[in-house]
Protein backbone atom coordinates (compact mmCIF):
# COMPACT_ATOMS: atom_id res chain seq x y z
CA UNK A 1 0.00 0.00 0.00
CA UNK A 2 2.94 2.62 0.59
CA UNK A 3 4.16 2.08 -2.63
CA UNK A 4 0.73 3.52 -4.09
CA UNK A 5 -0.27 7.02 -5.23
CA UNK A 6 -2.41 8.82 -3.51
CA UNK A 7 -4.86 8.59 -6.74
CA UNK A 8 -4.08 4.53 -7.11
CA UNK A 9 -5.10 4.82 -3.47
CA UNK A 10 -8.01 6.78 -3.63
CA UNK A 11 -9.08 3.90 -6.36
CA UNK A 12 -8.86 0.79 -4.47
CA UNK A 13 -10.63 2.47 -1.28
CA UNK A 14 -13.71 3.08 -3.59
CA UNK A 15 -13.58 -0.38 -5.58
CA UNK A 16 -13.20 -1.57 -1.86
CA UNK A 17 -16.78 0.04 -1.13
CA UNK A 18 -18.42 -0.59 -3.70
CA UNK A 19 -17.31 -4.50 -3.46
CA UNK A 20 -18.39 -4.50 0.27
CA UNK A 21 -21.87 -2.48 -1.08
CA UNK A 22 -22.36 -5.70 -3.21
CA UNK A 23 -21.37 -7.53 -0.71
CA UNK A 24 -23.83 -6.05 1.80
CA UNK A 25 -27.03 -6.61 -0.76
CA UNK A 26 -26.07 -10.37 -0.21
CA UNK A 27 -26.04 -10.59 3.36
CA UNK A 28 -29.38 -9.17 3.19
CA UNK A 29 -30.77 -11.82 0.59
CA UNK A 30 -29.34 -14.35 2.75
CA UNK A 31 -30.63 -13.19 5.87
CA UNK A 32 -34.32 -13.10 4.35
CA UNK A 33 -33.93 -16.70 3.14
CA UNK A 34 -32.34 -17.98 6.16
CA UNK A 35 -35.68 -16.00 7.78
CA UNK A 36 -38.13 -17.68 5.26
CA UNK A 37 -36.21 -21.37 5.60
CA UNK A 38 -36.50 -20.79 9.49
CA UNK A 39 -32.96 -22.19 9.04
CA UNK A 40 -32.07 -20.47 12.35
CA UNK A 41 -33.99 -23.23 14.62
CA UNK A 42 -32.31 -26.57 12.51
CA UNK A 43 -29.35 -24.37 13.55
CA UNK A 44 -29.88 -24.37 16.80
CA UNK A 45 -30.85 -20.54 17.16
CA UNK A 46 -33.95 -19.27 18.58
CA UNK A 47 -34.28 -16.36 16.16
CA UNK A 48 -32.68 -14.55 13.28
CA UNK A 49 -31.40 -12.18 15.90
CA UNK A 50 -29.71 -14.76 17.89
CA UNK A 51 -28.74 -16.17 14.76
CA UNK A 52 -26.70 -13.06 13.88
CA UNK A 53 -25.28 -12.31 17.33
CA UNK A 54 -23.96 -16.01 18.32
CA UNK A 55 -23.00 -17.07 15.10
CA UNK A 56 -21.91 -14.36 13.06
CA UNK A 57 -20.90 -11.85 16.16
CA UNK A 58 -22.59 -9.02 15.06
CA UNK A 59 -23.49 -6.45 17.79
CA UNK A 60 -26.74 -5.99 18.91
CA UNK A 61 -27.24 -2.89 17.36
CA UNK A 62 -25.66 -4.57 13.92
CA UNK A 63 -27.73 -6.94 13.77
CA UNK A 64 -30.68 -5.47 14.39
CA UNK A 65 -30.06 -2.98 11.64
CA UNK A 66 -29.65 -6.16 9.02
CA UNK A 67 -32.63 -7.89 9.92
CA UNK A 68 -34.60 -4.49 9.63
CA UNK A 69 -32.71 -3.07 6.48
CA UNK A 70 -33.12 -6.88 5.01
CA UNK A 71 -36.93 -7.03 5.84
CA UNK A 72 -37.16 -3.55 3.72
CA UNK A 73 -35.52 -5.20 0.51
CA UNK A 74 -37.70 -8.15 0.65
CA UNK A 75 -40.90 -5.87 1.03
CA UNK A 76 -39.90 -2.83 -1.16
CA UNK A 77 -38.21 -3.38 -4.90
CA UNK A 78 -36.65 0.51 -4.68
CA UNK A 79 -34.97 -0.65 -1.40
CA UNK A 80 -32.77 -2.93 -3.69
CA UNK A 81 -32.38 -0.40 -6.38
CA UNK A 82 -31.45 2.65 -3.74
CA UNK A 83 -29.24 -0.14 -2.06
CA UNK A 84 -27.35 -1.10 -5.58
CA UNK A 85 -27.04 2.35 -6.89
CA UNK A 86 -25.55 3.45 -3.41
CA UNK A 87 -28.21 6.24 -3.29
CA UNK A 88 -28.74 4.50 0.79
CA UNK A 89 -27.11 2.51 3.03
CA UNK A 90 -28.25 -0.37 4.77
CA UNK A 91 -28.16 1.61 7.87
CA UNK A 92 -29.81 4.37 6.41
CA UNK A 93 -32.41 2.16 5.51
CA UNK A 94 -33.24 0.36 8.48
CA UNK A 95 -33.62 3.78 10.01
CA UNK A 96 -36.74 4.20 7.99
CA UNK A 97 -37.78 1.20 7.81
CA UNK A 98 -40.47 1.26 10.75
CA UNK A 99 -42.22 4.46 8.89
CA UNK A 100 -42.60 2.70 5.75
CA UNK A 101 -46.16 1.98 4.49
CA UNK A 102 -47.89 1.09 0.91
CA UNK A 103 -49.17 4.44 0.83
CA UNK A 104 -45.79 6.72 1.45
CA UNK A 105 -43.27 4.44 0.27
CA UNK A 106 -42.84 6.10 -2.65
CA UNK A 107 -42.66 9.53 -1.51
CA UNK A 108 -40.42 8.50 1.62
CA UNK A 109 -37.82 6.50 -0.87
CA UNK A 110 -37.77 9.65 -2.87
CA UNK A 111 -37.11 12.14 0.32
CA UNK A 112 -34.09 9.96 1.50
CA UNK A 113 -32.70 9.05 -1.98
CA UNK A 114 -28.71 10.50 -1.53
CA UNK A 115 -29.35 11.92 1.71
CA UNK A 116 -26.44 11.44 3.92
CA UNK A 117 -27.33 9.34 7.29
CA UNK A 118 -27.58 12.22 9.58
CA UNK A 119 -30.13 13.97 7.06
CA UNK A 120 -32.07 10.56 7.10
CA UNK A 121 -32.50 10.56 10.45
CA UNK A 122 -34.06 14.52 10.52
CA UNK A 123 -36.52 12.87 8.16
CA UNK A 124 -37.47 10.33 10.21
CA UNK A 125 -37.78 12.31 13.29
CA UNK A 126 -39.70 14.30 10.87
CA UNK A 127 -42.50 11.62 10.18
CA UNK A 128 -42.75 10.05 14.00
CA UNK A 129 -44.01 11.16 16.79
CA UNK A 130 -41.12 12.18 19.55
CA UNK A 131 -41.32 10.04 22.61
CA UNK A 132 -41.54 11.75 26.73
CA UNK A 133 -38.38 11.98 27.89
CA UNK A 134 -38.47 12.79 31.74
CA UNK A 135 -35.69 15.61 32.47
CA UNK A 136 -33.02 13.56 34.17
CA UNK A 137 -29.49 14.16 36.17
CA UNK A 138 -27.89 11.42 37.70
CA UNK A 139 -24.23 10.52 38.60
CA UNK A 140 -22.20 7.95 36.61
CA UNK A 141 -18.64 8.03 38.30
CA UNK A 142 -15.69 9.88 38.56
CA UNK A 143 -12.86 11.29 36.41
CA UNK A 144 -9.47 10.02 36.88
CA UNK A 145 -8.56 13.84 36.67
CA UNK A 146 -10.52 17.09 37.88
CA UNK A 147 -12.88 17.77 35.02
CA UNK A 148 -12.10 21.62 34.73
CA UNK A 149 -11.81 23.54 31.88
CA UNK A 150 -13.15 22.46 28.32
CA UNK A 151 -11.73 20.30 26.27
CA UNK A 152 -11.02 19.78 22.66
CA UNK A 153 -9.05 23.07 22.08
CA UNK A 154 -6.92 22.98 19.14
CA UNK A 155 -3.33 23.98 20.44
CA UNK A 156 -2.42 25.47 16.81
CA UNK A 157 -5.63 27.40 16.96
CA UNK A 158 -5.66 30.42 14.60
CA UNK A 159 -8.96 31.82 15.04
CA UNK A 160 -9.08 34.22 17.87
CA UNK A 161 -12.90 35.03 17.97
CA UNK A 162 -13.83 32.29 19.93
CA UNK A 163 -14.80 33.97 22.98
CA UNK A 164 -14.80 30.43 24.72
CA UNK A 165 -11.03 29.39 24.89
CA UNK A 166 -10.12 28.14 28.02
CA UNK A 167 -6.05 28.80 27.44
CA UNK A 168 -4.33 32.01 28.68
CA UNK A 169 -2.05 33.65 26.22
CA UNK A 170 0.89 31.74 28.58
CA UNK A 171 -0.61 28.54 27.83
CA UNK A 172 -1.79 27.90 30.90
CA UNK A 173 -5.29 26.76 32.34
CA UNK A 174 -7.06 29.89 33.41
CA UNK A 175 -9.73 27.58 35.04
CA UNK A 176 -7.77 25.74 36.88
CA UNK A 177 -5.79 28.20 39.15
CA UNK A 178 -8.41 27.68 41.67
CA UNK A 179 -11.88 25.69 42.72
CA UNK A 180 -14.91 27.80 41.24
CA UNK A 181 -16.35 29.86 44.16
CA UNK A 182 -19.30 27.35 44.45
CA UNK A 183 -17.13 24.50 46.02
CA UNK A 184 -15.64 26.67 49.03
CA UNK A 185 -18.09 25.60 51.20
CA UNK A 186 -17.37 21.69 50.61
CA UNK A 187 -14.06 22.57 51.80
CA UNK A 188 -15.50 23.80 54.82
CA UNK A 189 -17.60 21.08 55.61
CA UNK A 190 -14.44 18.84 55.47
CA UNK A 191 -14.74 18.02 51.86
CA UNK A 192 -12.35 17.89 49.41
CA UNK A 193 -13.39 20.79 46.72
CA UNK A 194 -11.19 19.38 43.72
CA UNK A 195 -12.59 15.73 44.51
CA UNK A 196 -16.04 16.71 44.12
CA UNK A 197 -14.93 18.23 40.88
CA UNK A 198 -14.13 14.90 39.78
CA UNK A 199 -17.82 13.51 39.23
CA UNK A 200 -19.45 13.20 36.50
CA UNK A 201 -23.07 13.20 35.33
CA UNK A 202 -25.69 12.12 32.77
CA UNK A 203 -27.80 15.15 32.14
CA UNK A 204 -31.01 14.38 30.18
CA UNK A 205 -33.71 16.15 28.27
CA UNK A 206 -35.63 16.75 25.28
CA UNK A 207 -35.19 20.27 23.37
CA UNK A 208 -37.03 22.13 20.67
CA UNK A 209 -35.98 22.70 16.90
CA UNK A 210 -35.27 26.28 18.01
CA UNK A 211 -33.07 25.17 20.74
CA UNK A 212 -31.05 22.62 18.22
CA UNK A 213 -30.53 25.49 16.25
CA UNK A 214 -29.19 28.02 18.93
CA UNK A 215 -26.81 25.00 19.53
CA UNK A 216 -25.54 24.66 15.76
CA UNK A 217 -24.47 28.17 16.02
CA UNK A 218 -23.09 28.20 19.09
CA UNK A 219 -20.85 25.15 17.84
CA UNK A 220 -19.75 26.94 14.92
CA UNK A 221 -19.31 30.17 16.89
CA UNK A 222 -17.31 28.13 20.22
CA UNK A 223 -15.33 26.18 17.25
CA UNK A 224 -12.93 24.24 19.07
CA UNK A 225 -14.56 24.08 22.33
CA UNK A 226 -17.74 22.86 20.80
CA UNK A 227 -18.27 20.14 23.44
CA UNK A 228 -21.60 20.10 24.86
CA UNK A 229 -20.97 20.33 28.05
CA UNK A 230 -18.35 23.33 27.36
CA UNK A 231 -21.31 25.66 25.67
CA UNK A 232 -23.57 24.86 27.95
CA UNK A 233 -21.60 25.07 31.09
CA UNK A 234 -20.88 28.84 29.67
CA UNK A 235 -23.92 29.66 28.97
CA UNK A 236 -25.11 28.60 32.57
CA UNK A 237 -22.26 31.10 33.67
CA UNK A 238 -23.33 33.94 31.72
CA UNK A 239 -26.86 33.45 32.85
CA UNK A 240 -25.73 33.45 36.41
CA UNK A 241 -23.44 36.65 36.16
CA UNK A 242 -26.78 38.63 35.44
CA UNK A 243 -29.15 37.17 36.98
CA UNK A 244 -27.25 35.77 40.48
CA UNK A 245 -28.39 38.01 43.24
CA UNK A 246 -25.00 37.06 45.03
CA UNK A 247 -22.86 37.94 42.38
CA UNK A 248 -24.63 40.81 41.75
CA UNK A 249 -23.82 41.69 45.20
CA UNK A 250 -20.23 40.77 44.90
CA UNK A 251 -20.00 43.10 42.39
CA UNK A 252 -21.01 45.69 43.74
CA UNK A 253 -19.36 45.87 46.75
CA UNK A 254 -16.05 45.47 44.29
CA UNK A 255 -17.33 48.54 42.75
CA UNK A 256 -17.89 50.21 45.75
CA UNK A 257 -14.16 49.17 46.98
CA UNK A 258 -12.80 50.25 43.70
CA UNK A 259 -14.17 54.11 44.05
CA UNK A 260 -12.99 54.41 47.54
CA UNK A 261 -9.71 53.41 47.24
CA UNK A 262 -9.31 55.68 43.55
CA UNK A 263 -10.82 58.72 45.48
CA UNK A 264 -8.10 57.96 48.57
CA UNK A 265 -5.46 57.63 45.24
CA UNK A 266 -6.98 61.11 44.18
CA UNK A 267 -6.51 62.99 47.11
CA UNK A 268 -3.20 61.42 47.89
CA UNK A 269 -1.68 62.99 44.45
CA UNK A 270 -3.47 66.32 45.08
CA UNK A 271 -1.53 67.13 48.77
CA UNK A 272 1.45 69.76 48.63
CA UNK A 273 4.64 69.32 47.32
CA UNK A 274 3.76 65.45 46.08
CA UNK A 275 6.56 64.59 42.85
CA UNK A 276 3.84 63.67 40.69
CA UNK A 277 2.33 66.84 40.69
CA UNK A 278 5.35 68.45 40.23
CA UNK A 279 6.40 66.58 37.44
CA UNK A 280 3.00 65.88 36.05
CA UNK A 281 3.55 68.09 33.03
CA UNK A 282 6.81 67.03 32.03
CA UNK A 283 5.82 63.01 32.36
CA UNK A 284 3.20 63.81 29.88
CA UNK A 285 5.26 65.62 27.49
CA UNK A 286 7.53 62.72 27.75
CA UNK A 287 4.31 59.94 26.91
CA UNK A 288 2.98 62.43 23.98
CA UNK A 289 6.71 62.18 22.31
CA UNK A 290 7.16 58.63 22.88
CA UNK A 291 3.66 57.77 21.48
CA UNK A 292 4.08 59.92 18.47
CA UNK A 293 7.53 57.69 17.90
CA UNK A 294 5.57 54.47 18.31
CA UNK A 295 2.66 55.98 15.86
CA UNK A 296 5.74 56.71 13.51
CA UNK A 297 7.27 53.09 13.11
CA UNK A 298 4.59 50.98 13.98
CA UNK A 299 5.62 47.55 14.20
CA UNK A 300 3.65 44.51 12.19
CA UNK A 301 1.17 42.72 13.80
CA UNK A 302 -0.32 39.53 13.66
CA UNK A 303 -3.04 40.55 15.43
CA UNK A 304 -6.41 40.73 13.34
CA UNK A 305 -9.04 43.12 14.32
CA UNK A 306 -12.09 41.65 16.07
CA UNK A 307 -14.41 43.07 13.42
CA UNK A 308 -12.60 41.80 10.36
CA UNK A 309 -12.36 38.11 12.15
CA UNK A 310 -16.25 38.29 12.65
CA UNK A 311 -16.57 39.69 8.66
CA UNK A 312 -14.31 36.35 7.67
CA UNK A 313 -16.76 34.15 9.81
CA UNK A 314 -19.78 35.51 8.40
CA UNK A 315 -18.46 35.52 4.86
CA UNK A 316 -17.63 32.08 5.17
CA UNK A 317 -20.17 30.74 6.89
CA UNK A 318 -18.54 29.53 10.07
CA UNK A 319 -17.06 26.57 7.70
CA UNK A 320 -13.86 25.27 6.99
CA UNK A 321 -13.20 26.77 2.72
CA UNK A 322 -11.03 24.20 1.69
CA UNK A 323 -12.19 22.50 -1.44
CA UNK A 324 -10.60 19.90 -3.82
CA UNK A 325 -9.42 19.25 -7.01
CA UNK A 326 -12.89 17.43 -7.28
CA UNK A 327 -14.65 20.35 -6.13
CA UNK A 328 -15.70 18.97 -2.73
CA UNK A 329 -16.02 21.41 0.06
CA UNK A 330 -14.70 20.13 3.67
CA UNK A 331 -17.44 22.54 5.32
CA UNK A 332 -16.35 21.49 9.32
CA UNK A 333 -17.30 23.60 12.07
CA UNK A 334 -14.53 22.63 14.36
CA UNK A 335 -11.44 24.13 15.06
CA UNK A 336 -11.78 26.95 12.77
CA UNK A 337 -8.86 28.78 12.17
CA UNK A 338 -8.01 32.27 10.09
CA UNK A 339 -5.79 31.59 7.54
CA UNK A 340 -4.15 33.90 5.45
CA UNK A 341 -3.88 33.64 0.95
CA UNK A 342 -0.65 34.91 0.72
CA UNK A 343 1.16 34.09 4.05
CA UNK A 344 1.65 36.72 6.76
CA UNK A 345 5.70 35.70 6.83
CA UNK A 346 5.79 36.43 3.09
CA UNK A 347 3.83 40.05 3.30
CA UNK A 348 0.29 38.95 3.18
CA UNK A 349 -2.31 41.59 4.99
CA UNK A 350 -4.82 41.79 7.11
CA UNK A 351 -7.89 42.38 4.50
CA UNK A 352 -11.09 40.11 3.73
CA UNK A 353 -9.77 39.12 0.29
CA UNK A 354 -6.68 37.50 2.15
CA UNK A 355 -8.22 36.33 4.59
CA UNK A 356 -10.38 32.87 4.74
CA UNK A 357 -11.55 30.07 7.30
CA UNK A 358 -10.04 26.54 7.30
CA UNK A 359 -10.44 24.46 9.81
CA UNK A 360 -7.15 23.19 11.66
CA UNK A 361 -6.61 19.98 9.16
CA UNK A 362 -6.57 21.85 6.26
CA UNK A 363 -4.27 24.88 7.41
CA UNK A 364 -1.67 22.67 8.53
CA UNK A 365 -2.02 20.93 5.05
CA UNK A 366 -2.33 24.27 3.22
CA UNK A 367 1.06 25.04 4.89
CA UNK A 368 2.89 21.10 4.14
CA UNK A 369 2.06 22.06 0.48
CA UNK A 370 3.67 25.56 0.69
CA UNK A 371 6.90 24.24 1.78
CA UNK A 372 7.15 22.10 -0.13
CA UNK A 373 6.49 23.95 -3.34
CA UNK A 374 9.54 26.16 -1.75
CA UNK A 375 11.82 23.08 -1.90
Amino acid sequence: MRQLSNSEIVQRADRAVRNENELTIAILDCLNEIDRRSLYLTEGYSSLFDYCTRRWMYSRSKAGRYIAAARCLKKYPTARILLTDRKITACGLSHIAGLLTDENAKTLFEEVSGKLYVEIEKIAASRRVAPKIRDSVRPIGKNPTPAIGMNGADSDDLFQSDPFASQSRSGTDCNAKSPPPEFEADSQNGTDPIESLRHRYEIRFSASEEFCRDLERAKRVCSRSWNLEAILGRALKDLLEKRDPERKEARRKKREAGKQSKSRGDLRSQSPGNPATVGGARSATEKKSSDEGAQASPARSRHIPSRLRDAVFTRDEGRCTYVSGDGIRCGSTAHLQIDHIRPFCRGGEHTLDNLRIYCGKHNRLAAREMSLADR
